[in-house]
């Protein structure tokens, strides 16, 4: 997928869009499970404030994880409003990675 970018009504450039968090960046901090983050995080908080039962920061990496797999719809859906609203898209959801437990 691409966009472009405009500027007084003239395109400048043309760039990929990332369209999901990499799964072979995902964190090793992450605990197993569908839910994770990736290295393109940029610790802006957001998933912590949305998902604080879920996601935390990890100070060594200075990045946010995923330190609770949610099990519950209610749960699973509260990490995916956070997946969603991420602003670099690094929270992934691989849901061949089994249960969400």
């Amino acid at each position: 997928m691409n966009f472009n970018i405009y500027l007084n009504g003239d395109r400048i450039r043309r760039n990929p869009i990332k369209p999901m968090a990499n799964l072979k960046d995902r964190l090793p901090e992450n605990v197993l499970g569908a839910f994770f983050v990736d290295s393109s995080c940029i610790d802006c908080d957001l998933c912590r404030e949305t998902a604080p039962a879920f996601f935390r920061r990890q100070d060594d990496s200075g990045f946010s994880i995923v330190y609770r797999q949610p099990v519950t719809p209610e749960e699973i859906e509260l990490a995916d409003e956070a997946r969603l609203g991420c602003p670099t898209e690094s929270i992934g959801r691989d849901d061949a990675a089994g249960p969400m437990a």
